[in-house]
């Protein structure tokens, strides 16, 4: 059954003459009949009646109009809405990130983004660089944003930012370590819980350091319990400059080694998922925006 004939049919209601609706659709008279023969067969049924030199709908007739205006309100609406998505300006935005790129990366992007798209909403989950693997690999999401490059089938990467980690502890506490550096072993370390880029990173710098055997003190599923952490003083721990340089520029912090942790942080899409419109845009948009970089 096509819209239009449905379309068709409620114009001939609304008039009361098959005549009145042909001017209005622009359709010839016999091409009105047509249709509406067509329906009363798909129906099976008797729609409309003559009376009075006017078309009226029969109790059927009138039950499949309240019917037919709903489903033309709500065919219009999804046009309505589609049309927007089309052009960008409405759409909701499902993302999924590990720390760092929720905290320091994907507050930027949204904004960059909302300054041309101030419709489009979003919704972040914050976890690990695995778990993110985890739901974008098996379609839960269409992407996310990881601190980790993995090879798994139909998962494509983007590196999208770099950024440098360091030993830090609190000035007060621990700057005996600046002479004494082989007790660094034996402090309070706060780390990033299992699963996490973060943690892997700083495994494989504290094995080449020959401190695989270290006192954790503390893990934690957020970068930013570490960072609240350290900056207490209950322990040392590796963390981005970049988000501590307020507290090591007035020296609250110190760095215990000047070995740097440097870091890669990556755009992972799933290439067997489908993405809906505004996905699609925000894909394209991050490809365009670091693909060359």
């Amino acid at each position: 059954m096509r819209l239009t004939y449905l379309n068709t049919f409620v114009e001939v209601i609304k008039h009361q003459s098959i005549s009145k609706a042909a001017d209005e659709l622009f359709l010839s008279q016999p091409a009105v009949t047509k249709q509406l023969k067509i329906i009363e067969e798909y129906y099976g049924v008797t729609l409309l009646l003559r009376h009075d030199h006017k078309t009226l709908p029969t109790r059927e007739g009138k039950q499949l109009y309240c019917c037919a205006q709903n489903i033309l309100t709500e065919n219009n609406e999804l046009l309505r809405s589609f049309k927007n998505e089309l052009n960008d300006s409405t759409g909701h935005i499902d993302l999924i990130a590990s720390n760092y790129p929720a905290h320091y990366i994907l507050p930027d992007l949204i904004k960059e983004r909302s300054q041309s798209y101030e419709n489009i909403t979003y919704s972040i989950k914050t976890t690990d660089s695995q778990d993110t693997y985890y739901h974008v690999r098996n379609g839960l999401f269409s992407f996310g944003f990881v601190g980790l490059k993995k090879e798994i089938p139909n998962i494509e990467t983007l590196e999208i930012s770099r950024a440098s980690m360091v030993l830090v502890g609190s000035k007060q506490k621990y700057h005996f370590l600046l002479d004494q550096p082989e007790k660094i072993k034996d402090q309070n370390f706060i780390l990033r819980a299992k699963g996490s880029g973060t943690l892997h990173e700083i495994k494989k710098r504290l094995e080449h350091l020959n401190m695989d055997r270290i006192k954790t003190f503390v893990e934690c599923d957020s970068n930013e319990m570490v960072k609240k952490l350290i900056l207490s003083g209950i322990g040392i721990g590796y963390f981005f400059e970049n988000a501590l340089k307020p507290s090591i520029d007035d020296h609250s912090l110190i760095i215990l080694d000047e070995k740097k942790i440097e870091r890669q942080f990556f755009y992972i899409y799933n290439t067997q998922k489908y993405k809906s419109i505004s996905e699609n845009s925000f894909h394209h948009y991050i490809l365009n925006k670091y693909a060359n970089q």
